[in-house]
């Protein structure tokens, strides 16, 4: 066993020594235009949800580079509630719920695209996609554990009735705020000029940074192909069982390129992949920390970010 492990990081190794580097380089800047992309949909929606405040795209595409940045690094997505800590300092009289509303319309296009991609990636059968669930046994299981399931059930929905009244005048507040969050998605017309479109585009310079890679990796390179890994990657990350979703990425990308390539050169892909993306979003995030927090110096401006990650977990 240990000669297969030992044999497989030699060959991973031996794959980028033939890495192309001119389209490498392309890709990073396909990779800083998505960034730029994201965080002007973010601005848009921000402005719709607070028409009496100037918001800044400089502050807004610095607070999404350091939180891009610290989810890389911290677990439990942490990097988000720097984002939207960085956000409200931006923009003053705000409220945590509604830049958290903003943020979930953001997430509303990315899970209409994600899903629409796999549908028509699996339907088409251009990538071989057919995962099996042990689904024979999901009967008998769930026979056998009914009662249980809701005599939970049950208790969990009278907590939740006797919660709700109690908290009844907080709830109000709460979906107000949360509703101003989402203002853009009542002009249908401005939220598919001024959001849908931007995020179409950032999708695109995405799909793009995948595509590139995997022809530098030497990997067949398709649409649909680039389309499928990069829907895996971010899936990697929804359960944030690691920073970045690191092993679980790797793991789904060799399931779903497993026959178009050897292991070696899949992992190779995926470590490099990973890790290229990481350091870039750290440089770009440690420079727009240092703009945020109004510091030269680096290590102050990341122990900033990470204070600031854990005050709003």
């Amino acid at each position: 066993m240990w000669d297969r492990v030992v044999h497989l990081f030699a060959g991973v190794e031996s794959h980028f020594d033939r890495v192309d580097g001119r389209l490498v380089l392309v890709a990073v800047v396909f990779h800083v235009a998505n960034h730029g992309l994201r965080s002007l949909a973010w601005r848009n929606v921000l402005a719709s949800a607070h028409p009496e405040q100037r918001v800044p795209l400089v502050g807004v595409a610095a607070a999404y580079a350091v939180g891009v940045a610290l989810n890389a690094v911290l677990p439990g997505r942490g990097g988000d509630a720097a984002k939207l800590a960085l956000v409200r300092t931006r923009i003053e009289g705000s409220h945590v719920a509604t830049i958290a509303s903003t943020m979930a319309v953001i997430v509303l296009f990315d899970l209409v695209a994600a899903t629409l991609l796999v549908l028509g990636v699996c339907l088409s059968g251009t990538v071989p996609f057919a995962p099996q669930l042990p689904l024979a046994d999901v009967p008998g299981w769930a026979a056998a554990h009914l009662p249980a399931a809701a005599g939970a059930g049950l208790v969990l929905a009278g907590a939740a009735v006797l919660a709700v009244r109690r908290a009844r005048g907080l709830l109000r507040g709460l979906l107000a705020q949360a509703r101003q969050g989402g203002a853009i998605l009542r002009t249908p017309g401005r939220y598919a000029r001024r959001v849908a479109l931007v995020q179409a585009c950032a999708w695109t310079c995405r799909i793009a940074v995948v595509f590139l890679l995997l022809q530098a990796f030497g990997l067949h390179a398709t649409i649909p192909t680039a389309a499928l890994v990069m829907v895996l990657c971010g899936a990697s990350t929804l359960i944030p069982l690691t920073p970045g979703g690191a092993g679980t990425q790797q793991v789904m990308l060799a399931y779903a390129l497993g026959q178009a390539a050897s292991a070696a050169l899949v992992l190779s892909f995926s470590v490099g992949m990973q890790v290229g993306i990481t350091a870039i979003n750290a440089a770009m995030g440690l420079a727009a920390a240092m703009v945020a927090f109004r510091t030269l110096v680096p290590l102050a401006a990341l122990r900033a970010g990470v204070r600031l990650a854990r005050a709003g977990a």
